[in-house]
């Protein structure tokens, strides 16, 4: 099956012109697409998640001693905790004589715009309904 469609601008507004413009205006040939049949959707890959921890609580806690005794040779102090409002883990690298904040990962920025997520998450998906 063959329709014959005419080229025109997309973005000018529908106009009704006389028979003599639409005969100047290029045909284009469209086949069909009634007689294709559809392609089938590809299986999605299997994802194995090992949801072991790689290190244990023992070792992690022996690694942060570690860090902790490099760090105090660069004067710098790391410091591990949890946001209270987001509940993500925090990492702070600080000068140890100053307290002058280094780095955080994430940032204060980050922080907030998970709050905020949050926040807007709480707001679209409702507990009551």
């Amino acid at each position: 099956m063959v329709n014959e469609a005419t080229v025109a601008n997309v973005h000018v507004s529908p106009q009704i012109v006389g028979k003599n413009a639409v005969e100047q205006l290029p045909l284009v040939k469209v086949e069909s697409l009634q007689n294709q049949k559809p392609r089938p959707v590809p299986e999605a890959p299997k994802i194995d998640i090992d949801r072991q921890p790689i290190i244990s609580a023992t070792e992690l806690e022996a690694k942060i001693v570690e860090l902790n005794e490099a760090m105090v040779s660069r004067n710098q102090a790391v410091l591990f905790s949890t946001d209270a409002a987001t509940g993500k883990d925090v990492v702070r690298v600080s000068n140890r004589d100053t307290g002058e904040l280094i780095r955080q990962m994430p940032s204060v920025e980050a922080l907030k715009a998970m709050q905020n997520i949050d926040q807007m998450m709480g707001l679209i998906f409702n507990q009551k309904t």
